[in-house]
């Protein structure tokens, strides 16, 4: 039922996601699950969930840049946050000092189920202003951080020389779209010659 509080789950171990979907959409709300947190960044530029449930500690882009992301950028959007080293809740409290939980794992599944209840209720009496605050989208820098650990994650090698050429075109194809095609313009704009451009222009593949 789409009026129902929409709650995303974000875990790289696939049996904490698959308990905690089912005791949570058990209860009538709307399960989102992720197995890394760099879709969630991608995601909630467009997307306006109630509530976050994440782990801490996983492969690439780990719970605490999603925790830095979040506290800048979506400040009232409640987060409850999975780790098994209470070591690291004192640390974590400086990333969300206004919307934020800890449950420890192993935890219960009703206790669980009564921290969402509660963020949710908590959310609902302060007029959910999450759902209406603006979303900045992701920097380039911060795309192609999310680009390169994914290909590390895959356990792809040589990505410089994979990406470096496409990294160019995409420069070179913008910098002549914002001069209109004027090749020593865009060259200038480049901090390029016009040998430099002109041989960019052959083995990049770009008309």
């Amino acid at each position: 039922m789409s009026d129902q509080p929409s709650v995303w789950i974000v875990d790289d171990d696939a049996s904490i996601r698959w308990v905690l979907e089912k005791a949570l959409s058990d209860v009538g709300w709307r399960i989102t699950v992720f197995d890394n947190a760099s879709d969630v960044l991608r995601q909630v530029q467009s997307d306006n969930p109630d509530i976050i449930i994440t782990d801490i500690r996983m492969p690439g882009t780990d719970g605490l840049e999603l925790l830095r992301y979040l506290n800048d950028r979506r400040p009232s959007l409640p987060v409850i946050v999975m780790t098994a080293h209470p070591d690291l809740k004192d640390a974590l409290s400086a990333y969300r000092p206004v919307a934020f939980e800890y449950l420890a794992k192993p935890f219960d599944l009703d206790e669980a189920v009564g921290l969402v209840r509660r963020a949710l209720q908590k959310q609902s009496k302060t007029g959910s202003p999450n759902a209406a605050a603006p979303v900045e989208p992701l920097s380039w820098e911060q795309q192609l951080e999310n680009i390169v650990q994914k290909k590390l994650d895959l356990g792809q090698s040589e990505i410089l020389d994979e990406m470096g050429p496409q990294f160019e075109r995409v420069l070179l194809q913008t910098a002549l779209s914002f001069t209109r095609g004027r090749k020593q313009e865009a060259a200038r704009r480049l901090g390029w010659g016009r040998n430099t451009l002109t041989r960019k222009l052959k083995e990049l593949q770009v008309d």
